[in-house]
């Protein structure tokens, strides 16, 4: 059973755009929550979002780094400024 699911084409697709939309879904939510509890925090939010695609696009899509690094930038713009 396993060995079909394996090569199957299906379960190749989703291999890819997974990640992909459980990542999305998750910075919607904490957008959503940063937006509505913080407004002036929107703005380093949206950056925090822009250092993680950078970071994920130039170090070959590591997403375990983009996601540290946007989050690092985000700790450190609320704490900071």
């Amino acid at each position: 059973m396993l060995g079909r699911l394996r090569g199957s084409a299906i379960v190749r697709r989703l291999a890819v755009w997974m990640p992909v939309g459980i990542l999305a879904i998750l910075a919607v939510t904490a957008l959503h929550g940063t937006i509505t509890a913080d407004p002036h925090g929107t703005w380093y939010a949206l950056l925090a979002v822009a250092v993680t695609g950078a970071v994920h696009l130039a170090f070959g899509r590591r997403t375990i780094l983009s996601v540290g690094a946007g989050t690092a930038v985000y700790v450190v713009l609320l704490n900071t400024l």
